[in-house]
């Protein structure tokens, strides 16, 4: 796999914008092991592994739970008490199959856009994860790129003992920021203080440590970043 080139692409490729044209091939690609042995030698507070297309691979004959349950074995994060490990996905039986795992947070990602959520689902999702990973168009109500208000779902999954983390967040436009999504730390603001969301995604955290590390944000709890 280190033989590989990479390829930076932004969110604006589609429109001939490369995210740092200069570093578009730059860096190597690591393996499961290689990235949990850096992760493990780092100062960061934990890990995020989302696992995609498990039963297709399945089929193929890659059974990519079992190889990451293996590799978190082997690297030691099943006993590990000062990082915390978020497993992502949106497929429920491979959420399930971490529970073995009770240290580890099992977030189930809902990638379309949702307002509200029964209590049978929410009891349902309880089942299988404690978070949920949601759109940023999922947790506050846009119109026209303002701000109107805030859904229902972030509401009812907190009150099921559910976190929930919002993202992902972004520091690139292609205009000048004059709405609500084109002003991260407005948006940050908003889903830290309003939305009252659990932890942020963002493809920047440089820009969202800048912000929880204001002096008036180390009063009180952190996030999960």
């Amino acid at each position: 796999i280190q033989t590989l080139k990479p390829n930076l692409i932004g969110p604006f490729a589609a429109a001939g914008m490369d995210r740092n044209p200069v570093a578009k091939n730059a860096g190597k690609f690591m393996t499961l092991a290689g990235f949990l042995d850096y992760a493990k030698a780092s100062n960061i507070s934990g890990i995020l592994i989302g696992i995609e297309h498990a039963a297709y691979l399945a089929t193929r004959g890659l059974d990519v739970v079992d190889a990451v349950s293996n590799a978190l074995i082997k690297s030691g994060y099943d006993k590990e008490t000062k990082q915390q490990v978020f497993i992502q996905s949106e497929d429920p039986p491979v959420l399930s199959a971490f529970k073995k795992f009770p240290k580890f947070n099992r977030v189930f990602e809902i990638e379309f856009d949702i307002r509200d959520v029964s209590k049978p689902s929410v009891v349902e999702i309880k089942e299988f994860a404690n978070a949920v990973k949601l759109r940023r168009s999922s947790a506050a109500q846009v119109d026209g790129f303002y701000l109107t208000g805030f859904n229902a779902v972030v509401e009812r999954l907190r009150d099921a003992d559910i976190q929930v983390h919002v993202g992902v967040l972004k520091n690139e436009f292609m205009s000048l920021a004059f709405d609500y999504w084109a002003d991260p730390m407005v948006e940050i603001a908003t889903d830290t203080w309003s939305v009252l969301a659990d932890g942020l995604v963002t493809e920047f955290p440089s820009t969202a440590a800048a912000y929880f590390s204001k002096w008036w944000y180390l009063l009180l709890d952190q996030k999960t970043v």
